[in-house]
């Protein structure tokens, strides 16, 4: 028995995995997560006498189905006797405010990947005669679910599919269940940037939910609402008048508004139509306002263009990703660049031969065996022997290190083209690249003339960089040499789904310091991205109307089992005491002693 299952790393496909492993199922197992996807795997090859195989990739780009399914027919030994159908994300929120790009992903995730599976493997399941498909849908399926209007919809569309599909194939010998679970034990809500609100009962289990799906296919049935709970607010939910539940559920799921008593009272019925999927692509921030700052604000489209020359190639570095081989490279300014602020530009190639280039702010550390970098500005279109810097805003970091096995770097950039959102390997863990110095690149590490990072003050901000905080997002920790860097990010209520403060208490400093962040959010990718440090901090005020000094780094982060974890690096542009940053003599101990916080590139574990 052989059984394909979609967003198998965590969640409710992580427990039909280890359900159907000790059943004796052969398991192919696909999700976008390869570390997480591989420790599951690990642990089912472990525990059972069955064989286990990965898949890596992304269903929610168009030709997902299509790859899968070649990749199961080279791989498989026997029929594929189940398919499970798992895979899927939640977006929160009003829908005008979605990005567009994320809107995409779920329709093709939730309504064409599914489509195209079950049109791919059924054949072969009719012609054989046996065989069955789980759809695994939701209680948020049955009825409109106001700030979660597509996600409900996508799923909707599941649950009719699978009603219509299943009269169908039933006289072939294949059944084909729709599985409708109710809240969940899952990193769904908290990834989803929901709120707490009132629900009658305890939640489910992810083994709970599947063990009655299997025990629902076991006895023939091809629909199965899980959890008793559900079952009974599914029917109750019939008998109160449509307007009024819809009503109540949109007062109860509204972003930012507290329950009533008055709705409380009808809370357990909308409570019936509350989400429960396997987290596989999460979305830890509300998007309250606008998704991503897009374009440059400070434009003066009066100037001439902007024009910038790579000169020196400092650093290359490569990687191989689910997609294929990447390759990142670090080149000086070949003269200064908009007035010496800049001093680096960072070209990109991705898997399918795209060349991305962007100017790059940042410091070298230590002499070169550590980096803490930031893409913050347009990116360069070739023309003639330099690139013309457009006015799109794209964000990024680079760390870079030194390990036993020489230099590694972690990087990503969400590009205004793409929505804000990472590129190429969006979704996929973190990709560590290893990197070599260039033959210049070595010679500017070991003397005191080299490529410059000069400060740059910045301005006056404007009116909108004025936020006050009013929750707490994370919690993050980082262990280094000198101690533990203990960090907080706080949500701001302007553009709460964007913006926001980063608290950072450094081993050996008493008062902390607080950067303004950007937040950006893309599939399996969290951007927490410093932009600049205020010279005011209170309480709950975060007070940045003077000017500000710009902050290079951030936090890369991707999902974890208990939050989040990733890589973090922070250098205040002024933080540099002599203003060389290739120079052995500037430490992070020197950097440190000009009171602000310099985390050189570390790991990170966020909750």
């Amino acid at each position: 028995m052989l059984a394909v299952i979609t967003g198998a790393s965590r969640g409710i496909g992580e427990s039909y995995a280890r359900q159907l492993a000790a059943r004796g199922y052969a398991l192919l197992l696909a999700s976008r997560d390869a570390e997480r996807l591989a420790r599951v795997a690990g642990e089912i090859r472990a525990a059972h006498a069955v064989a286990v195989e990965e898949i890596v990739l992304d269903l929610a780009q168009a030709d997902g189905a299509e790859r899968l399914y070649a990749d199961v027919r080279r791989r498989r030994t026997e029929p594929v006797t189940l398919l499970v159908n798992n895979a899927g994300f939640g977006l929160y929120g009003e829908f005008v405010d979605m990005p567009m790009p994320r809107i995409q992903e779920m329709l093709v995730l939730h309504l064409l990947t599914v489509s195209k599976l079950v049109r791919l493997f059924l054949p072969e399941m009719r012609e054989r005669r046996k065989g069955a498909i789980i759809n695994v849908a939701s209680v948020a399926g049955l009825l409109p679910l106001p700030y979660f209007s597509l996600y409900a919809a996508t799923k909707a569309f599941m649950v009719s599919l699978g009603a219509g599909l299943a009269l169908e194939a039933r006289k072939y010998g294949v059944l084909i269940q729709t599985c409708c679970p109710g809240r969940t034990a899952t990193d769904f809500h908290a990834t989803a940037g929901v709120k707490s609100y009132w629900a009658p009962g305890d939640q489910q289990t992810a083994d709970e939910v599947v063990s009655e799906s299997l025990a629902a296919l076991d006895r023939g049935r091809d629909f199965v609402v899980t959890g008793w709970r559900n079952r009974l607010l599914t029917r109750v939910q019939k008998l109160v008048p449509r307007r009024v539940l819809l009503r109540t559920t949109e007062r109860l799921l509204r972003p930012n508004k507290l329950i009533t008593g008055g709705t409380i009272a009808l809370a357990g019925l909308a409570w019936a139509a509350t989400i429960a999927v396997a987290a596989d692509h999460p979305n830890p921030l509300t998007h309250d306002g606008p998704p991503a700052v897009t374009g440059n604000p400070a434009a003066d489209t009066t100037l001439p263009p902007r024009l910038g020359r790579p000169g020196r190639l400092l650093l290359g570095c490569s990687t191989r990703t689910a997609r294929g081989p990447e390759k990142a490279e670090v080149y000086a300014s070949a003269r200064d660049f908009d007035e010496g602020r800049q001093s680096f530009f960072f070209r990109r190639l991705d898997s399918a031969g795209k060349e991305s280039l962007y100017p790059l702010h940042g410091h070298f550390l230590d002499g070169g065996r550590s980096g803490v970098f930031m893409v913050h500005d347009g990116k360069g279109v070739k023309e003639g022997d330099a690139y013309r810097i457009d006015q799109s805003v794209n964000m990024g970091v680079l760390f870079l290190r030194t390990t036993d096995s020489g230099l590694r770097a972690v990087l990503d950039v969400f590009a205004e083209e793409n929505g804000n959102r990472p590129a190429d390997g969006a979704g996929q863990p973190l990709a560590e690249y290893s990197c070599r110095w260039a033959e210049e690149g070595r010679r500017l590490s070991s003397q005191r003339e080299h490529v410059r990072a000069q400060p740059n003050s910045g301005a006056t901000p404007p009116s909108h960089w004025y936020r006050e905080s009013d929750r707490v997002l994370f919690a993050c920790r980082a262990e280094s040499r000198a101690g533990e860097y203990r960090l907080e990010l706080r949500g701001s209520k302007i553009w709460p789904g964007h913006l926001g403060f980063l608290v950072v208490r450094a081993p050996g400093m008493d008062q902390p310091v607080g950067y303004n962040v950007h937040m950006l959010e893309g599939p399996g990718r969290l951007l927490i991205h410093a932009h600049s440090f205020p010279h005011r901090t209170k309480a709950s005020m975060l007070d940045t109307l003077e000017e500000t000094e710009t902050v290079i780094g951030g936090l890369l982060l991707v999902p974890s089992e208990a939050g989040y974890t990733g890589w973090i690096g922070l250098a205040g542009a002024s933080a540099d005491p002599y203003n060389i940053s290739f120079s052995r003599d500037a430490t992070v101990g020197d950097y440190a002693a000009q009171g602000r916080i310099v985390v050189p590139p570390l790991p990170v574990t966020c909750r």
